[in-house]
């Protein structure tokens, strides 16, 4: 396949990596020209638990991005959606599938508007990835990635394809026709350890170690479960609390996506994670107070950086 990667930081470089090894043709899209110029001149560093490895892959900037794709892997902000897509839309062809993998809630309609229903995939992954530096990415976790197409209309056979291919590259990927409870057991997960992360300034350890921390985990994920429930998503609760456990042992170093935007003084997703919750909770009568906080005081944290 001719792979496009979308949103070339942290986490689309290490996809990047799996889709090279399995002898993909993938390029590297973003408008970070330090990490592009970095990742053409000395290739794409990467480091994980099997070792170092230099790969060559060219990069580029949307405007520079002219051929057709079979597949784009979206890893941009879920906010950046519409700019991306519409930035790049000269390598998207009537075959074109676009993969979204990035966080909260709603992005299948949001890649919908660029793309026929029936060439829309979603998935989740439960890999943690760092950007050390321009053109240098860090992932010491294990983890996978669930995919299937968004819409009924979608082709489960080359969602395949994508599996295998991620698979075959290292990155463990399947198929799961349960998509949409995946996605939000995963933003549920998110809505509750990316803002206490952002807000105590500290790793999934750090909130690991403190019985205060983990009671707010633990209310957190029950009202998320709660409101999906009310939205029609059957979904394994247990999984969600295993997963918190998991991230505070085993990525108890990795600083999540949230935490790295307000160090960096960037906007952060909290809206399309907690705040999509809270509001589909809010559209349904269902309460999510510990949510709602934790949403609130990272639109806080943001209003600090204008």
């Amino acid at each position: 396949m001719k792979i496009a990667i979308v949103g070339a930081g942290a986490m689309g470089c290490l996809y990047a990596a799996a889709f090279h090894r399995a002898k993909n043709t993938v390029s590297l899209i973003d408008v970070n020209r330090e990490h592009i110029d970095a990742i053409n001149t000395n290739g794409l560093l990467l480091e994980t638990r099997r070792g170092k490895e230099n790969l060559p892959l060219p990069a580029m900037q949307p405007q520079d991005a002219e051929e057709t794709v079979d597949l784009i892997v979206l890893f941009t902000k879920t906010f950046h959606t519409d700019s991306a897509l519409g930035g790049v839309k000269a390598i998207i062809g009537p075959q074109t599938h676009v993969l979204t993998l990035q966080n909260g809630l709603g992005n299948d309609d949001a890649v919908a508007a660029h793309v026929p229903q029936a060439n829309v995939l979603v998935g989740v992954s439960t890999l943690p990835s760092d950007l050390v530096g321009p053109g240098s990415v860090r992932s010491f976790g294990e983890g996978g990635s669930k995919l299937y197409p968004a819409f009924d209309s979608g082709d489960a056979g080359f969602a395949g394809q994508v599996a295998d291919a991620l698979s075959e590259g290292g990155l463990p990927a399947e198929l799961d026709p349960q998509i949409h409870a995946a996605i939000w057991s995963k933003a549920i997960f998110n809505a509750t350890m990316n803002p206490l992360c952002a807000l105590t300034r500290r790793t999934p350890g750090f909130l690991g170690s403190h019985a205060e921390s983990r009671a707010m985990i633990t209310l957190a994920v029950e009202e998320g479960a709660a409101v999906a429930q009310g939205c029609g998503i059957k979904l394994d609760v247990q999984s969600i609390h295993d997963l918190t456990e998991l991230s505070m042992r085993d990525h108890a170093d990795h600083e999540p996506s949230m935490l790295q935007d307000l160090h960096a003084g960037r906007r952060t997703e909290v809206d399309s994670i907690a705040g999509a919750i809270v509001t589909a909770g809010e559209a349904r009568g269902i309460a999510a107070p510990t949510l709602a906080t934790l949403w609130r005081l990272i639109k806080l944290e943001e209003a600090k950086l204008v």
